[in-house]
C-alpha cells in the first residue's frame, strides 16, 4: 500500500468524513433507542440485571431475555458522560469501523487501495444510516468475523481465528443477532467442506486447516452460552423473530420496498455483483456462491439484513474483480474506452490509481478540510433539524403536557411511542406497550391491533384494561372512535399527537381547562 508524503491517504480522509457525517445525522427519532437507554440506566444505577419486564403495567413481571444488556449499559455510560452526543459518537464510530474493516478485507484481496475504496463506497453505501441501538454491534462483530474468514480462505492467515470464541461470547451479550455469526460460520464451513470433499484439488483448503476452523467454530458456538441465561439463550432468536409479533409492527423486518430509490440502488449493486461474478474468468466456488446467496436472500426477506449483505458482498466482489478481464484492460495505459459503462468504470479505476500513487497528497488534505469545514458550518441547522425530526416522529410535546400536569393512571399508547414514553415517564408511569414484543403473549398483540385499528372487538378489549388516558397520534382510528363515543375528552393536540382523558372526576379540572378550546378549534 502506498502512503502519501503528508501522511493522509484517501481512505483516511474518506473515513473521517463519513464519521463526521454520521455524527451530525443521528437517528434519535428511533423510539426503541430510548427504552434501551432506560434499561442501561437501570443496569448501571442498580448494579443488577432486569430479569422481567418492569416498563409495562399490562405485562409486568413477564420473563425478559437479557439479550442486549452489555450494549445498553455501554449506551447509558456514554450518555451519562457526554449526553446524546456520546451515543451519536459511538454509533458513528461503529458504523465507520464496519466500513474500515471491510475496506481492509477488500484491500488485502485487491492489493490496491484506490480500488478497495471504490468497492467499499459502492457497497457499504447500501448500509444506509443505522440507528443508535444494540444491533450496531452485530454489524461490527459480523464485519470482524468476515475479515477473519476471508483472510483464512484467500490469504492463508490463521492467526486471527483464535479470537473467534471471544468475539462470539461478547457478541452474545451485546445483541441477540449473535446467531447471524453462527449462521455465517455454519454456511462457510459446510460450503468449504463440500468443496473439499467433492471437488478436485484446485482451490481446496488443507484438511488440517479446515479441521482447525471447525473446532474453533464449535468453540465459538459454545462460547455464546456464556451469558446470563446459559444455553437457553440459543432459543431466543426463534422467540424474538418467529414467535413474537415484531414482524407485524417494525418496518425494518419487512421486505424492501423497491419503489424507493434507496432499495433500487441496492438492486443495482446486486446486479453489478452478479455481472462481476459472471464475467470473471474463474467461476465462483461453493463458498463464494453459497454465502453470497444466503445473505442476499436475507436482505430480500428483511430490510434489517441489507447491511449484512453489503458487508458480505464487498469482499466477494473484490475477489472476482481481480479475475475480471475488464479490470486488467483498464490497467493498460493505452486503453481509452469510447463511452458507456466501460468509460465510467475506467475513470473510477484510473482515479483510484492516481490517488494511490500519491500524486495529489495536498488535494487529500484540502478535500478533508473543506468537507469538515462545510459540515461544521451546517452543525447548528443540523442540530435544530434533528430536534425537529424527533418532535415530528415522537410525542415530545404531548409527553411534556403529561409531565406538566402530573397525569397518572393506566395509559394506552401507540406501539411505537412506547420506548420514548418509558424514557420520559418511567418509573412514575408505566406504558401499555412498547417495542419489545417478545415479552408479550400473541393474544395480547392481537388485542392491541384490534384496539388501535378500531376493529369489531375494540371496545371489549379497550375497556377491560381500565384505561384512564390515551396518548396516540392524530391519525389513530382509536382516537376518533373514543371522541365519537364521548367518554374520553381531547385535552392536547399539537397537530400530530394527542392526549385524551377519561371523563371522570379525577381529570375534571384539566378537561374543563383544555377540552372546550380544542373542541372549538375542531368545529
Amino acid at each position: 500500500m502506498a502512503y502519501t508524503r503528508m501522511g493522509l491517504t484517501p481512505s483516511t480522509a474518506i473515513f473521517i468524513i463519513v464519521f463526521t457525517i454520521m455524527l451530525l445525522f443521528p437517528k434519535f427519532e428511533d423510539p426503541d433507542f430510548y427504552w434501551h437507554l432506560k434499561t442501561g440506566e437501570l443496569i448501571v444505577t442498580t448494579g443488577q440485571l432486569p430479569w422481567h419486564d418492569v416498563f409495562t403495567y399490562t405485562n409486568s413481571g413477564n420473563p425478559w431475555v437479557l439479550s442486549e444488556w452489555l450494549s445498553q449499559a455501554i449506551f447509558y455510560l456514554l450518555y451519562q458522560q457526554a449526553g446524546l452526543t456520546g451515543v451519536a459518537a459511538i454509533t458513528a464510530l461503529v458504523y465507520v469501523l464496519c466500513w474500515f474493516i471491510t475496506y481492509k478485507t477488500c484491500q488485502a484481496l485487491l492489493q490496491d487501495e484506490g480500488k478497495a475504496i471504490i468497492v467499499v463506497m459502492v457497497f457499504c453505501a447500501t448500509m444506509g444510516a443505522i440507528a443508535p441501538r444494540p444491533h450496531i454491534f452485530t454489524f461490527l462483530f459480523f464485519s470482524i468475523l468476515l475479515h477473519q474468514l476471508f483472510m483464512f480462505k484467500y490469504r492463508s492467515v490463521d492467526r486471527g481465528l483464535i479470537f473467534i470464541p471471544l468475539i462470539m461470547a461478547i457478541w452474545a451479550n451485546a445483541h441477540g443477532g449473535f446467531f447471524i455469526g453462527l449462521v455465517l460460520l455454519a454456511v462457510f464451513l459446510i460450503a468449504e467442506w463440500s468443496h473439499h470433499l467433492l471437488v478436485d484439488n484446485v482451490g481446496r483448503i488443507e484438511t488440517k486447516r479446515l479441521k482447525r476452523l471447525s473446532l474453533i467454530a464449535i468453540a465459538g458456538f459454545l462460547a455464546t452460552a456464556i451469558n446470563p441465561h446459559g444455553w437457553e439463550y440459543w432459543l431466543y432468536p426463534y422467540q424474538a423473530i418467529v414467535s413474537s409479533g415484531d414482524t407485524q409492527f417494525i418496518s425494518e423486518w419487512q421486505s424492501p420496498n423497491f419503489h424507493k430509490l434507496f432499495f433500487q440502488y441496492f438492486l443495482v449493486v446486486i446486479f453489478l455483483f452478479f455481472m462481476n461474478m459472471i464475467y470473471a474468468k474463474r467461476k465462483p466456488d461453493v463458498t463464494e456462491l453459497g454465502v453470497s446467496l444466503v445473505f442476499i436472500g436475507g436482505a430480500f426477506f428483511s430490510v434489517r439484513n441489507i447491511p449484512l449483505a453489503a458487508l458480505v458482498l464487498a469482499p466477494f466482489f473484490s475477489v472476482f474483480c481481480q479475475e475480471l478481464s475488464l479490470a486488467r484492460i483498464f490497467k493498460r495505459p493505452d486503453y481509452k474506452p469510447k463511452s458507456g459503462l466501460s468509460a465510467i468504470a475506467h475513470h473510477l479505476m484510473a482515479a483510484g490509481n492516481r490517488q494511490v500513487g500519491g500524486s495529489a497528497p495536498l488535494a487529500n488534505w484540502l478535500l478533508l478540510i473543506a468537507s469538515l469545514f462545510s459540515i461544521l458550518l451546517l452543525y447548528p441547522s443540523r442540530k435544530e433539524h434533528n430536534s425537529m425530526a424527533v418532535s415530528r416522529t415522537l410525542p415530545v410535546a404531548a409527553t411534556d403536557f403529561v409531565i406538566k400536569h402530573n397525569i397518572s393512571g393506566n395509559m394506552f399508547n401507540t406501539y411505537h411511542y412506547g420506548g420514548y414514553l418509558i424514557y420520559r415517564l418511567y418509573p412514575r408511569q408505566r406504558v401499555f406497550i412498547y417495542g419489545r414484543t417478545d415479552i408479550y403473549p400473541k393474544p395480547f398483540i392481537t388485542e392491541y391491533r384490534e384496539m388501535y385499528r378500531g376493529g369489531g372487538n375494540w371496545k371489549q378489549y379497550f375497556y377491560k384494561h381500565n384505561i384512564d388516558y390515551v396518548l396516540c397520534e392524530n391519525l389513530s382510528p382509536l382516537r376518533q372512535l373514543l371522541l365519537n363515543n364521548g367518554d374520553f375528552k381531547l385535552v392536547f393536540d399539537d397537530g400530530k399527537h394527542s392526549v385524551l382523558l377519561k371523563d371522570t372526576a379525577k381529570y375534571q379540572s384539566l378537561i374543563k381547562q383544555y377540552a372546550p378550546k380544542l373542541q372549538q378549534q375542531h368545529t
